[in-house]
């Protein structure tokens, strides 16, 4: 799950290193295209991501007893598509030819055909959705998110303004809030605590998935490693914090229903720590697929 990214030749920042994966991918439009591994071309079509936020979203409907609707399922998994494929197209005109990963050389080679028909397609597909499939209360809570995905971009994305945080932060809030905003319109909750407890806890757990992808992109490019060194307290950080959390939920400070939602989480950061422990045997590429697994392995423990 990438709604950020360490830019190619940005500033100083993390370059990708593609070594372990060479001989299989291009690392520049004007290559020969060659088909990645199976496994590598979900991330390449932008898959990854709405996954991800379908999956939590089914598990956190299934923890609050919740029947969503097959439509609230797709919109979501759509519009975060959307977002993700706009962002690397964006992406695919500002970086330079040399140096491009698999997704974004393959992006490059295929954006005529994203801009002129795939996604006019796709944000078709999604209006007909938002209007005609899905509750108006879910649909004012996902133009109330498009405003700070709209402000996220102006930000962060074509770089406009001057950032209020750090950029992964902002992002793994952003995906934590979508994931979770047909959620709190149908639960109904009385008290804005447990909303905002769930989202916070998801937010741990994305947050988590970008420090990973960033520190792993900065080792291995050789690169100043700011996240690098961030990331083992980060992970020991919001370990600390889900344990007090889920304590709390114990002593009945919060609905139980979190209990489930809270402990997957706990087990996705655990996940997190191994895959940081073994990083060095990974490729880029490999390390992206297990850091982005790691946030759905443990979702059986919402649908026990």
């Amino acid at each position: 799950m990438e709604f950020w990214r360490n830019d190619v030749g940005r500033k100083g920042e993390a370059t990708p290193d593609f070594r372990a994966l060479s001989a299989e991918l291009p690392t520049s439009p004007a290559l020969p295209a060659k088909s990645p591994p199976w496994w590598l071309w979900p991330h390449v079509l932008s898959l990854e991501a709405p996954l991800v936020a379908v999956l939590w979203q089914m598990g956190l409907a299934k923890a609050h007893g919740l029947h969503l609707m097959p439509m609230v399922h797709a919109g979501l998994g759509l519009v975060v598509w959307i977002i993700y494929v706009l962002d690397r197209l964006w992406d695919s005109f500002r970086l330079p030819k040399a140096g491009l990963d698999a997704r974004h050389a393959f992006y490059r080679r295929h954006r005529v055909l994203f801009m002129v028909l795939i996604l006019p397609l796709a944000l078709a597909a999604a209006g007909w959705i938002a209007l005609k499939e899905i509750p108006e209360g879910i649909l004012w809570q996902a133009v109330s998110l498009a405003v700070f995905v709209a402000l996220y971009f102006f930000v962060y994305v074509a770089r406009l303004a001057p950032a209020l945080m750090p950029r992964p932060h902002a992002a793994a809030l952003l995906f934590a809030l979508g994931c979770t905003a047909s959620i709190r319109f149908f639960s109904m909750p009385e008290t804005w605590a447990d909303p905002l407890l769930e989202c916070a806890v998801l937010t741990l757990l994305f947050l988590a998935n970008l420090s990973a992808l960033a520190a792993k992109e900065e080792e291995d490019a050789g690169k100043p490693a700011h996240w690098h060194a961030a990331h083992p307290t980060l992970l020991g950080g919001n370990i600390l914090v889900m344990v007090a959390i889920l304590y709390y939920i114990q002593k009945g400070s919060f609905d139980a229903v979190l209990l489930p939602p809270a402990i997957a989480v706990l087990v996705g950061l655990g996940l997190m720590t191994i895959l940081h422990r073994f990083r060095g045997k990974l490729s880029v590429e490999q390390h992206r697929v297990l850091a982005d697994l790691a946030m759905v392995l443990p979702l059986p423990v919402v649908w026990m």
